[in-house]
């Protein structure tokens, strides 16, 4: 399996990043960026208010929670991977690092739990130009190999 970049600990500002990196983070439905790493993509990274998804400054948001509903996860795992899906095809061909915002040892706002967004995140063939936290990207190795292992079983 190809190794990609990771880091250590949070990133929560813009001098955590080089240049030619992206900060990827999870957004809402309204592009109302005040919590977590929406926050600091509004704070830090170029993020718009009110702009739900894709690219923002030095930041790339993804739909992860719907404030409409009261009950959460609100976003369905199918949408999130499409959004992951389509930014994976937008860095293929990039010149930059796509810096995911998401650990493995936090709750998300989302509510699903760090082993479900790896799940998401493992779901395609990740570019090389993505770079994630150190625990995060175990678990999406972790992910990758149980999805081998059971499609090596159905064939």
């Amino acid at each position: 399996m190809k190794r990609h970049k990771t880091y250590q600990g949070s990133i929560t500002k813009s001098s955590d990043l080089r240049p030619n990196q992206i900060y990827v983070f999870g957004s809402n439905t309204e592009g109302r960026h005040g919590k977590g790493s929406a926050l600091i993509a509004l704070q830090e990274f170029g993020a718009k208010y009110g702009q739900a998804s894709g690219m923002q400054g030095r930041s790339y948001a993804i739909i992860t929670k719907d404030l409409r509903k009261k009950v959460h996860p609100s976003v369905s795992p199918e949408i999130i991977k499409k959004q992951i899906q389509h930014l994976y095809k937008i860095a293929t061909d990039s010149e930059y690092e796509y810096v995911i915002s998401y650990r493995a040892n936090v709750i998300n706002l989302n509510n699903y739990s760090p082993k479900e967004m790896a799940a998401m995140y493992a779901a395609f063939d990740i570019p090389l130009n993505f770079v994630f936290e150190e625990k995060f990207y175990e678990l999406i190795c972790e992910e990758i190999l149980l999805k081998k292992l059971k499609d090596g079983i159905e064939d």
